[in-house]
């Protein structure tokens, strides 16, 4: 009798405590938050705007607690903050070095200023502008730097082309004056009236025909290289 409950004592598993991973998050699932957050609340922020969203909504969105949600923000401005200036960061375009090759220079213009008007016609693109802009007195420092980094971003994206084909040696800063004006002649209208709701989203065919005509336009009053 004592054999066999010895044998049913030696026999029964040991228990072993369960290990569960404490501290802090790794950098690594800190940023997964951190980023799965940001998407969530621009999904809302684009949806309701920033006055009828809130951190509860967030959070419940995100899958989430309200204290798990502070580990990672403050408050609502602070991820209405990271969700502008990551969408701009993720859809910056600066101008690079070109070299001179067998596309005219109007073709080149027209396929750029196409390119960019595609992106800036997203709906998305045009509502998080608009949620900005409404909000503009709540966040100045953030409305400066959409314009900075994205309007001025576009622009710089033109500068390498003018530089190019531009007779004698302009300055960057004649350069710069160049390329903005551009950017006025052949984005500013069709986005400002796709942010007004005047007209709809997307990149049309006769917005390109506008595009063109622009470009042809704005080209009289450039000076290209090798022209007296």
């Amino acid at each position: 009798m004592r054999k066999g409950r010895d044998t049913a004592m030696t026999a029964a598993p040991s228990r072993q405590p369960s290990v569960r991973p404490s501290g802090r998050p790794s950098l690594e699932r800190a940023g997964q938050l951190a980023d799965t957050i940001v998407d969530h609340a621009t999904r809302l922020f684009l949806e309701h705007g920033y006055g009828a969203t809130s951190v509860e909504a967030i959070a419940a969105a995100a899958g989430i607690s309200k204290k798990t949600y502070y580990t990672r923000f403050a408050g609502k401005a602070e991820v209405f903050e990271a969700a502008v200036l990551r969408y701009v960061a993720q859809n910056l375009r600066t101008g690079q070095p070109v070299q001179a090759d067998s596309e005219p220079l109007e073709e080149r213009l027209v396929r750029m200023a196409c390119e960019l008007l595609e992106w800036i016609l997203r709906p998305e693109v045009l509502g998080l502008y608009r949620v900005t802009i409404a909000e503009a007195p709540r966040f100045p420092q953030l409305a400066r730097t959409v314009v900075d980094f994205a309007i001025l971003g576009a622009a710089r994206s033109f500068e390498p082309v003018f530089r190019t084909w531009a007779a004698g040696n302009p300055s960057d800063d004649e350069i710069a004056f160049v390329a903005s004006q551009f950017l006025q002649s052949v984005a500013a209208e069709p986005f400002h009236r796709a942010v007004q709701g005047l007209d709809a989203a997307g990149l049309d065919a006769p917005r390109r025909e506008k595009v063109r005509r622009a470009v042809r336009l704005f080209l009289l009053g450039f000076s290209q290289r090798g022209e007296g």
